[in-house]
């Protein structure tokens, strides 16, 4: 008698589902104040400029200048936070921050730069021509 081999066959499992981890982002806001969990957090210092100055309606203040972020080419949006007041923060870890503030980022105030130290609160009534 011939012999005969045996052959099993496997029989495919299906595939197990792989499900998908998503993982949260907490969104932070870039002027919220709160510190990230790196390194520089215990460094970081909340920096503020209030500038008061009454814009008319219609109108928005800027801010340039160097260091928190800032650029002297191009000017960042300051929060309206009442009638004649106006506020930009940045956490800043270290050093001083130059600036000027613009209205409709086109109109520079006239003097000096300005200067605030990272941690600080400065309060500038800037004027225009």
């Amino acid at each position: 008698m011939p012999t005969t081999k045996k052959t099993t066959t496997k029989t495919a499992k299906p595939a197990k589902k792989v499900s998908e981890k998503r993982v949260a982002v907490k969104s932070q806001k870039k002027n919220s104040g709160k510190s990230c969990s790196c390194k520089c957090a215990s460094k970081a210092k909340l920096t503020r400029v209030i500038a008061k100055f009454d814009a008319g309606w219609g109108n928005q203040l800027y801010i340039r200048g160097i260091g928190g972020s800032l650029d002297w080419q191009k000017g960042v949006p300051m929060q309206s936070i009442s009638e004649d007041e106006w506020l930009w923060e940045q956490i800043v870890p270290e050093g001083t921050v130059s600036f000027k503030v613009l209205v409709n980022d086109q109109n520079w105030a006239i003097g000096e730069d300005l200067t605030v130290s990272a941690g600080d609160t400065v309060i500038c009534r800037p004027t225009f021509l």
